[in-house]
């Protein structure tokens, strides 16, 4: 098969929604198919910063698509675009005789992204600008569902979007449930012995409100109050020490370490050498990060969403929790209070974890493209 993917975000094989892609390609031309990959970085953006900013919040849909429409999406059996940011290039070509299928990918539906925005803003947890709440959240809302109905197929990454998607969409639309991969470097670590003692803590996620960001400062000063040896580590953020640290108590700061970008072998060694991870999303797509923290045998305090909803067992895989203060305080130091229970859902969350390669990811892609081509598997 002649196979196009087409991702809205910056070309980078350490970030998620990038790595996605990059995993499937390697994987999907390892298996013999034609795979062209373009990412954010071809489309051409505006060299101006407010101007490269307007397209990405108003009019990716038409960068993204003149993108792909020169890669020759006619001549491709497959055409795989992220989020309904290629729907104006999906409309065209459903016109068209001969034409590739068109398959909408789904990193996670931005209607449940925006409304835990809009209800952290309204709880008073956090500022939501006016640009997002009137113009980027509505615009990537309305993205996703002209992604939706101008798509042969969905994939999405999680049981709530499945639903969600198949309501939208109605009868004769493919959806379909695939999630990603763990990273074979991040698969292959070996089991790490943790220290019984100390309380190291990780976070590693963008600091955003969607992210539960606005609960860590005050469960962590719960934890250290208990736990005055605690420590955290920020990582991942995207964005400076600066911005990070004023969220936490001033009696707080000294104990945390904000890491606003860091490469796959110093992630493994965060990931190796913490005592718990926190993820408490709002809302998530999947939870790539959850999901290498569980790989590393590390124990986590998380949310129901996403992989934390669909894959996880309370007490068993990790600690699933609400989203709140309590909630996470009191459980990160039930977690240190029980080494030995640690431990065991450590080694419990592994063996699941380590279920979601890249190849189980490729023969999910691989089955779909093949019956919406109305061509029987291959098997690998």
């Amino acid at each position: 098969m002649r196979i196009l993917l087409q991702s809205h975000v910056a070309d980078d094989p350490d970030a998620g929604a990038s790595r996605v892609y990059h995993l499937l390609a390697e994987e999907m031309a390892a298996r013999g198919h034609d795979v062209t990959l373009r990412h954010l970085d071809d489309v051409g953006l505006p060299s101006g910063r407010r101007s490269s900013l307007l397209v990405r919040r108003v009019a990716l849909p038409y960068a993204v698509s003149r993108c792909a429409a020169a890669a020759d999406p006619m001549s491709h059996d497959i055409v795989m675009a992220s989020s309904g940011t290629a729907h104006p290039l999906f409309r065209r070509l459903r016109r068209l005789p001969g034409r590739p299928v068109l398959v909408n990918h789904l990193h996670g539906l931005h209607c449940h992204d925006h409304l835990a925005g809009l209800n952290e803003h309204r709880l008073g947890h956090v500022r939501a600008g006016v640009a997002n709440r009137l113009v980027t959240g509505p615009a990537q809302t309305r993205w996703d569902a002209a992604g939706i109905t101008t798509a042969d197929a969905t994939v999405v990454q999680n049981l709530r979007d499945l639903g969600d998607v198949r309501a939208m969409a109605g009868p004769g639309h493919t959806v379909t449930v695939i999630p990603p991969a763990l990273h074979p470097d991040l698969g292959c670590l070996p089991p790490t012995p943790r220290p019984t003692s100390g309380a190291r803590l990780l976070w590693f996620a963008t600091w955003e409100a969607r992210k539960g960001m606005a609960y860590v400062p005050g469960a962590l000063r719960q934890i250290r109050h208990r736990r005055p040896d605690a420590t955290l580590t920020v990582a991942g953020t995207g964005r400076p020490a600066s911005c990070i640290l004023e969220h936490f108590d001033p009696q707080d700061r000294a104990a945390v370490t904000v890491l606003p970008r860091l490469t796959r072998t110093e992630q493994a060694d965060l990931l190796t050498s913490a005592t718990v991870f926190l993820f408490p999303s709002l809302s998530e797509g999947f939870g790539l990060a959850l999901l290498e923290a569980l790989a590393a045998g590390l124990p986590a305090v998380t949310t129901a969403t996403g992989m934390g909803g669909d894959y996880l067992r309370d007490g068993v895989h990790a600690r699933v929790v609400p989203a709140s203060v309590e909630h996470l305080g009191r459980a990160v130091l039930g977690l240190l209070d029980q080494p030995e229970e640690r431990a065991l859902m450590g080694a419990r969350a592994r063996e699941l974890a380590l279920t979601f390669t890249v190849g189980r990811m490729a023969d999910a892609y691989d089955g779909l493209f093949s019956a919406l081509r109305g061509e029987p598997a291959l098997q690998h």
